[in-house]
């Protein structure tokens, strides 16, 4: 019977897989059967290490977020120092650089959906705020409320989102990159301008 170090081993690979074929191909191409044919073990084995393959799923996309928060973070310290508007606006352009370079792992995250009667793991949920967190670190420095906080940190990133994902799909038109920037410039631009005012 196989230990809990082979046990661990093979759930490390399992995720990498998941999260190579999820960065590749895209959300349509994870199977399980797939991933455990690549991990060299059973579909069995795979239905032992997660409760479904959308167990797996939120396992790999919880990389991807930490890959954002990790590329959102490093934008944050690199632009220490400078002022509070342009630092709101390089986080935005952060995004959708992620966003273009990683577009498929990126679209993961939002493509997938879990059944009705099934619930997001709060882990993930936890995940998800620390990237929130990373832009009311920013806010600090202009909002002392941190409730209002909480809620212009997640204003601004549907906003971003909202933005890159219609250019990224095409629906206003054919993607333009510098196009997109001007549009997160000016509207997380104005959005500085009317917390610095408040």
């Amino acid at each position: 019977m196989a230990g809990p170090e082979y046990r661990e081993r093979l759930k490390a690979d399992t995720i990498a897989i998941a999260r190579h074929i999820l960065a590749t191909e895209g959300l349509a191409a994870l199977q399980a059967r797939r991933v455990a044919k690549e991990a060299g073990c059973s579909v069995g084995t795979i239905y032992n290490l997660y409760s479904n393959l959308d167990d797996l799923i939120i396992v790999a996309n919880a990389g991807t977020l930490e890959d954002l928060g990790a590329a959102l973070a490093a934008e944050l310290s690199a632009t220490t120092g400078q002022p509070f508007a342009q630092r709101l606006v390089a986080i935005g352009l952060t995004y959708l650089r992620f966003a273009v370079e990683e577009e498929n792992a990126w679209r993961a995250i939002f493509e997938h959906h879990v059944p009705k009667d099934e619930t997001i793991p709060s882990w993930y949920r936890e995940r998800q705020a620390q990237l929130f967190a990373i832009v009311e670190q920013l806010l600090a420095s202009a909002m002392a409320d941190p409730a209002e906080r909480t809620k212009t940190a997640r204003a601004l990133f549907a906003a971003v989102h909202g933005i890159v994902s219609l250019a990224l799909d095409q629906k206003l038109g054919t993607f333009d990159h510098d196009g997109t920037e001007d549009q997160i410039r000016f509207v997380v631009g104005a959005a500085a301008t009317a917390i610095e005012a408040a």
